[in-house]
């Protein structure tokens, strides 16, 4: 009578084990996934363009020393001021596109990307500007003058994007092979 009892519990722990298993297996590979896929997330893209005045302070090393919020987007321009007394200005995708070319622009492009004009070369416009980025402490305080003019006039777009996944999440946006 013993054996029989216990040969009958053997299975059921197995089967309760084979359970408890499953439910951690498919967490771990749905991430616990609620049903929600996609996120609504809010851009603001800028309406307004801006002129930005770059100074090299040592040799590619730039500061921006002025920033002004202008009414077309198109007649953005970066204006820069080298140590050789020459002055050069730029389009946003000059210097995006020059980059590989002249290595020199990739330190007027970084300057550049912790001001207003950052906004407009794919910097979220919820961050705020970089204050290592500007020259003065007056030109820091432009800035958050023309940031606040640039949002309230930005053109603002929902879109819901996929939410993103770490490793063994069961979701997956790649696919392998031919």
């Amino acid at each position: 009578l013993i054996m029989s009892e216990e040969k009958a519990s053997f299975p059921l722990k197995w089967i309760l084990y084979g359970a408890v298993g499953i439910f951690v297996a498919y967490s771990y590979f749905t991430g616990g996934d609620s049903g929600d896929d996609y996120i609504e997330e809010t851009l603001e893209d800028p309406t307004q363009g801006i002129i930005v005045e770059l100074k090299e302070v040592e040799d590619d090393m730039f500061k921006i020393t002025d920033e002004e919020v202008i009414s077309n987007r198109e007649d953005s321009r970066i204006i820069v001021s080298f140590l050789d007394n020459t002055i050069d200005t730029f389009t946003i995708d000059e210097v995006r596109l020059s980059e590989a070319s002249h290595p020199g622009r990739s330190a007027i492009r970084a300057a550049a990307y912790g001001g207003l004009i950052g906004y407009m070369m794919g910097r979220p416009m919820s961050s705020g500007t970089v204050r290592s980025a500007y020259a003065q402490e007056s030109s820091y305080n432009k800035s958050n003058q023309g940031r606040s003019t640039l949002r309230s006039t930005a053109r603002k777009t929902t879109t819901r994007k996929p939410v993103s996944r770490n490793y063994g999440s069961g979701k997956s946006s790649r696919s392998y092979g031919g």
